[in-house]
Order: C-alpha cells, then sequence, then structure tokens
C-alpha cells in the first residue's frame, strides 16, 4: 500500500509539474497580446481595444493566480489536511471569476464615460494587423491549453482556456467597432466596449458554476456506473449508499457493499480490497475508495 501511495503522490506531481509549465507558456503569450492590445488602445484611443487589452491582461493576471494555487495544491496530505491540498486548485478557478468580475467593472466603466465624450479614436490600418495577429496567438493558446486541461484534468486550464476563448469573441467584437470608426460611427466604440462587458461577465459565471459544483462535493461518478463494476466482483451481494465526490482527476468514493451473511471476516477484508482495485482499475482518478461491508437486508437473504 505505501508503494502505491508512493506511485499516486510521484503521480500527482508529475501532473502538477506538467500544468505549471503550460500556464508559464500561456502566461508569456497572454502578456504580448495584452500588451499589444493596451499600446494600440492608447495610441489611438479607441475604448473597445482598451476594453480587450485589459480582458486580456486578466488573462495574464488569472494565470498568475492559478500558478500560485498550484503551488498550494500539490502539497500531500498532512494531518490537517488528510484528503491533501488539491481543492486549492479549484479555489483558483473559482477566484478566476472573481478577477473577471473586476475586470468587468473596469471595462464597462471606461465605455461609459466614453458616452459622455471624448476624442474620436484614430483608427489605421496597423490597428486591424495588430488584432488579427492577436486573434490568431489567441486561436492557438486556447487549442493549446483546452488540450492540455483535457489531457491533465486540470480545472484550472480549462477554466481559463474558457477565459482566452471570451477573448476571442471580445476581439472580433473589436473588429466590428474599429470597421465602424473607419467608416465614420464612433459612437459604436463604447457600444462595443460593453458588449465585451457582456461576454466577460458570461465567461465568469461558467467558471463560478464549474468551480462551485467541486467545492459543493456535486457527484463526480454516475452511481450506476459504479454499481456495475462493484457487481462484478464475485459472491457481492449488492451495493447502496453510493457518493462521490471531489474534481474529475482526483475523486474520492465511499460506498456500502452486501457480502454474505455468513462469511468470515477475513475473506470479507480480501474482497472489499478486490472492489476497490476493480474501481480504481476502472476508474484512475479515484484517489480513494471507502468501502463499508455489511450483511445484505434480511429480505434479500431470505
Amino acid at each position: 500500500m505505501a508503494g502505491t501511495r508512493g506511485k499516486n503522490l510521484l503521480g500527482l506531481l508529475d501532473r502538477y509539474s506538467a500544468v505549471f509549465r503550460v500556464l508559464a507558456r500561456v502566461l508569456v503569450l497572454n502578456l504580448a497580446v495584452a500588451g499589444a492590445k493596451l499600446v494600440l488602445g492608447y495610441s489611438t484611443g479607441a475604448v473597445s481595444v482598451i476594453s480587450d487589452g485589459f480582458h486580456s491582461l486578466a488573462d495574464s493576471g488569472s494565470n498568475v493566480m492559478a500558478m500560485i494555487g498550484l503551488r498550494a495544491s500539490r502539497m500531500p496530505p498532512d494531518q490537517d489536511h488528510p484528503y491533501g491540498h488539491r481543492k486549492f486548485e479549484t479555489l483558483t478557478a473559482g477566484g478566476i471569476s472573481f478577477f473577471l468580475a473586476l475586470v468587468v467593472i473596469e471595462v464597462a466603466r471606461t465605455a461609459l464615460a466614453r458616452f459622455g465624450g471624448g476624442t474620436a479614436p484614430v483608427v489605421t490600418p496597423l490597428s486591424f494587423v495588430v488584432m488579427a495577429g492577436t486573434v490568431v496567438v489567441n486561436l492557438i493558446v486556447v487549442r493549446y491549453e483546452a488540450g492540455q486541461g483535457r489531457a491533465l484534468h486540470s480545472e484550472v486550464l480549462l477554466a481559463d482556456a474558457m477565459h482566452t476563448r471570451s477573448d476571442i469573441f471580445t476581439s472580433c467584437g473589436v473588429f466590428v467597432s474599429l470597421f465602424a470608426i473607419w467608416a465614420g460611427y464612433p459612437i459604436l466604440d463604447p457600444i462595443a466596449g460593453l458588449v465585451i462587458a457582456v461576454f466577460i461577465s458570461h465567461t465568469g459565471l461558467a467558471i463560478a458554476r464549474q468551480t462551485s459544483s467541486v467545492l459543493a462535493d456535486r457527484a463526480v461518478i454516475a452511481e450506476d456506473d459504479i454499481r456495475s463494476v462493484v457487481m462484478s466482483v464475485p459472491e457481492v451481494v449488492g451495493c447502496h449508499q453510493i457518493r462521490s465526490r471531489g474534481s474529475l482527476d482526483h475523486t474520492f468514493l465511499d460506498l456500502h457493499v452486501w457480502l454474505p451473511a455468513g462469511m468470515t471476516l477475513f475473506e470479507a477484508h480480501r474482497l472489499s480490497h478486490v472492489v476497490k482495485d476493480r474501481l480504481r482499475e476502472r476508474f484512475p482518478n479515484v484517489a480513494d475508495a471507502v468501502i463499508h461491508i455489511e450483511p445484505p437486508p434480511e429480505e434479500i437473504r431470505r
């Protein structure tokens, strides 16, 4: 058992290192995109571009937040945290939604202020080139980060990829705004800024829903799927009170297994380990399974 725990811990550390490397690479790209947008936005005076730049800067901020949370979540279980520190990654993913809320406030404030007047933005062909380049970079980031998030079962990578995906949609809105300014309709610039705020809000709510399901211990594995694995073990009469919680890559199970009433304690204990092994073989994401052994109900024994 000690050897198995050692292998599981080593696997978790390898996973955390892989997630950290992905976040570091994405951070560099997000900073480049945010810098390009903010320089363009402030040089031209386009509220929509500035708003999109802050959105991209939020991507970078969420990367840093995720890296800090990841460092905390990789710590092994201890006396105060017998289930480990894995939920720190979930908390970090939830923190991204809070960070987005601050961005929404800033974007909306800037857009509403522009309705009160101000100098019309100056749009040049370079504006479109810069925005097109940032969209291409974001597409690469989303595909890479989402793919790594699915492969590593990382909530924080998937949440961050979702965040960056919204950046692509807002950049498309910025393109429309720039064309409108080019055509002589600068009023559409602050309107586009407000539309971007709506997109960011939608992303933040989606991330908050995902992370809250983990923090609220929502079931991770379907009860019937667990039951089918348990019932595949010979001599198991049945099972009930099946529960699962945690995240996709770090799940905890507990269930009651019915074994023949006349079975010896030694044999019942042996079978419980067979059940646990089959569950972990079928669901590699299971960190631990607590199995309560009990005789079947009297009506079944008859």
